[in-house]
């Protein structure tokens, strides 16, 4: 063989020991394949869905239920956040500092955190979102109003609130206080709007959209039907292993239907308003527990102190002890017996009061010392519960039929929570008594329910008493006083001295104190708030937070 025989021969060699290593390759390759490939299962959805009284209003400056709380703390961020035990920790803002002189909190933010649009956040942004809420005067705003006295930036990083005075539990209210993207609220305002230069402070746009920096973003918001949510992978904490890839929060609490998407493990967590037997049916189901969280929660029946007969005190205490607290707590298991406004879970809670319990003799001397002992029967008063809460038309047929063994006259009514939301905004729409459920709170501490006593409150579901002008303005100074003490230990024996003057004026009957209840599917969502309150452990008492889907995590391979 010559050289070039030999060299022609090897090329030949090489060629087709090269085609032979392709077509393995090809084969090789072609034998492998994508999961969805391999398995003729779906990908599992990375999901939390929950149920919740509607609806859902994804502006900030507009909702405070508990629906809304839950969309806010996990559409947007703020510049602190709180931890189950009410110790403060540091969010957006890494730092600050307050001047007692000046009586202002300067706050140092984070460098770098983007909004889901991919606009940095900067301190122009907070000082938008703060004037904006005051502005519009929804929301949260009760909390801050006559608190803050001005809001400024100083660069991008720095931002200062101006206060009108001493504010002990200020750093814990900035909870509910999201910070919203001023660029693109201002890209989607109605200039036709009331405010000003500002139109209508983008209120629309808001309806169906979020302008926030939190782990979560918007998809999609059917405003009668649900809120879906997907996971922003640019969250500036980071994407947490395992936690839910999206949320979706479904509008209904109708029984038969949440137990119904349980049952086919459609829906992760119900929501808090379903009815004991609906809980036990639920606990029922395989892979299902129910958690009670002990927040300071509180079954409530309000009284409109500007109706007769109900603007005698007197009237209001035969009501109060006439009561059948007893048969309440039979209603709502789990439940305490109260002993005024403050539920015992909260911080500044007054141990010493007695607890509330039915006593005939006592009510009926109280109606004999009432100007409307001779005439009482000639009244019908109006007792109002939510069409969402079935639970509430137990307790309320039971005060019905607890008042009738005094001669006094209860109707009661039925209507949606936004027919009465609408209603309690003027003493004369306001019923005579008007049932709640107390869940959502400020910030961790006695002064919050305290709070909601004052006049800033008036007119919403949680001060609809209508009290006489001198007894508001005395509630008025009391609190602000307490809320004005920076020494914790201080305020919260004020706060105790408050709950007195309340349980004085015989404003509410205090139902019972209630632990916020939901049924969650437990073998395969790990949340950690659950978990604490099963084991007994402190848990925020603060809704939104408690349902921070970020934290929460899907066992993938115990879903269905």
């Amino acid at each position: 063989m010559t050289l070039k025989q030999f060299r022609v021969s090897r090329r030949g060699l090489l060629a087709g020991i090269g085609l032979l290593l392709s077509v393995a390759i090809l084969t090789s390759c072609s034998s492998r394949s994508t999961p969805s490939q391999t398995s003729n299962k779906p990908q599992k959805e990375m999901i939390v869905r929950m149920t919740q009284a509607w609806p859902v209003k994804l502006d900030p400056a507009m909702g405070y239920d508990n629906a809304s709380s839950v969309a806010y703390a996990n559409l947007y961020d703020t510049l602190v956040m709180v931890d189950p035990d009410g110790t403060i920790k540091p969010w957006v803002a890494k730092s600050w500092d307050y001047d007692a002189t000046s009586k202002t909190y300067t706050f140092k933010l984070e460098k770098g955190i983007k909004f889901h649009n991919g606009d940095t956040l900067t301190a122009a942004d907070v000082v938008f979102s703060a004037k904006r809420m005051l502005t519009i005067g929804g929301g949260w705003a009760f909390v801050f109003k006559n608190v803050i006295k001005d809001v400024v930036a100083e660069g991008e990083d720095t931002v200062k609130f101006i206060l009108t005075g001493d504010y002990g539990p200020f750093l814990k209210t900035l909870v509910h206080l999201p910070i919203l993207n001023q660029k693109q609220v201002m890209a989607n305002i109605k200039k036709d709007g009331t405010y000003g230069e500002f139109g209508d402070y983008g209120k629309e746009w808001l309806v169906t959209h979020d302008a926030g920096s939190g782990p979560y973003m918007v998809k999609e918001m059917k405003t009668s039907e649900y809120l879906s949510a997907v996971r922003f992978p640019d969250y500036w904490k980071g994407v947490e292993n395992g936690s839910p890839e999206s949320f979706k929060i479904i509008g209904t609490t109708e029984a038969a239907t949440v137990r119904t998407l349980m049952s086919r493990k459609e829906l992760e967590i119900t929501d808090e308003w379903q009815t004991a037997e609906a809980y036990s049916k639920l606990k029922e189901l395989p892979g299902v527990k129910v958690a009670d969280f002990v927040s300071g929660g509180l079954m409530i029946f309000h009284f409109n102190t500007s109706k007769k007969p109900l603007d005698d005190v007197h009237v209001r205490r035969a009501l109060q002890y006439c009561f059948d607290y007893d048969s309440a707590l039979k209603i709502f298991p789990g439940g305490k017996l109260t002993s005024g406004p403050v539920g015992s879970a909260l911080p500044g809670y007054d141990a010493s009061l007695p607890k509330f319990r039915q006593n005939l003799d006592k009510a009926r001397e109280e109606l004999k010392q009432s100007k409307y002992k001779d005439t009482i029967g000639n009244y019908e008063i109006e007792l109002a519960w939510t069409a969402e809460v079935p639970d509430e038309e137990k307790v309320a047929l039971l005060l019905q039929s607890n008042a009738e063994q005094l001669g006094i006259k209860i109707k009661v009514t039925k209507g949606p929570w936004l027919t009465w939301l609408d209603k309690v905004r003027k003493p004369e729409t306001t019923p005579h008594i008007f049932t709640r459920v107390q869940t959502s709170i400020s910030f961790p501490e006695a002064g919050a329910i305290l709070d909601y006593f004052r006049s800033t409150a008036r007119g919403q579901p949680t001060n609809c008493h209508w009290f006489a002008d001198n007894v508001q303005k005395e509630i008025d100074t009391l609190v602000g006083d307490a809320l004005a003490t920076m020494d914790t230990n201080a305020r919260y024996e004020k706060y105790k001295t408050i709950t007195r003057k309340i349980v004085d004026l015989a404003s509410d009957i205090w139902v019972v104190e209630l632990p916020q209840r939901q049924a969650y599917q437990a073998d395969y969502l790990i949340w950690p708030a659950a978990q604490a309150a099963e084991k007994g452990e402190p848990v925020n008492t603060l809704v939104g937070l408690r349902t921070y889907f970020r934290d929460m995590r899907l066992v993938p391979e115990k879903m269905p």
